[in-house]
């Protein structure tokens, strides 16, 4: 009876841990806590229990941790970073802008690429990408 507590301590610890951490990998442990519980049940020695729990540690994490891993990746939404928000806007130059300038967008002065033609003062350009810490523009037709 002794071994049963000490599996149940064993997947307790492995669940506290990945509670603790919230990286999904002790979460594995649990499984092999609870297949030795059955060995152990069944009249297996506390040894072969030991391997039983480390292979099936083994193969679980192998398996399910990559699994788990891309599956909540994709199920997390990605905020988009306060730069990337600038992509697509259009704004009013308000100097010449041929090749490098400083423009202020949101109220922080960005140097800006143009990689089109020259955008003369009052004239839409858009953001069309990050390059860096530049932002990427051209004169919007």
């Amino acid at each position: 009876m002794s071994a049963i507590i000490f599996w149940i301590i064993i997947a307790g610890i492995a669940i506290a841990i990945d509670i603790a951490t919230s990286n999904f990998l002790f979460a594995w442990f649990v499984v092999g806590a609870v297949t030795a519980m059955v060995a152990d049940f069944i009249g297996i020695s506390f040894g072969v229990q030991i391997i039983i729990f480390l292979v099936i540690n083994l193969i679980t994490i192998a398996i399910g941790y990559p699994w788990a891993k891309k599956k909540f990746k994709k199920s997390v939404k990605r905020i988009p970073l306060m730069e990337e928000t600038y992509i697509g806007r259009i704004m009013k130059a308000e100097e010449n802008i041929i090749d490098r300038a400083r423009v202020k967008v949101d109220g922080v002065y960005w140097t800006v690429q143009n990689t089109g033609e020259e955008i003369k003062i009052g004239e839409n350009f858009k953001i069309i990408g990050i390059e860096g810490i530049k932002l990427n523009i051209k004169k919007e037709v």
